[in-house]
């Protein structure tokens, strides 16, 4: 899967969260269908969210934040981003790979 390009028609169509706060905060409200992670987002931040959501699946990439947030057109580094609504990607079948 070209996850750039399944990102970028998520953003058009869907509705996606940046960042680790907006992120934590969907998943305690229930909204999170995925979570993609940097693969430098922090290890910590990355053990307490799945310890406290271990439903939501989380998917780590090989993109670092720069890389994810230039992959995203966003002016910023991002660590995590949000799937609420995937539109008319394929986000939703990437598989968790964090345990």
């Amino acid at each position: 899967m070209d996850i750039i390009r399944q990102l970028k028609m998520a953003l058009k169509s869907g509705k996606l969260l940046f960042g680790q706060n907006q992120t934590a905060a969907a998943c305690a409200r229930g909204e999170a269908k995925l979570v993609i992670m940097a693969a430098n987002c922090p290890g910590e931040y990355l053990d307490d969210l799945h310890a406290s959501h271990p439903d939501v699946p989380m998917h780590r990439v090989t993109m670092v934040n720069r890389e994810l947030g230039a992959a995203c057109a966003k002016p910023f580094h991002v660590s995590t981003i949000c799937v609420v609504d995937a539109g008319n990607s394929d986000l939703l079948s990437l598989k968790g790979n964090i345990d």
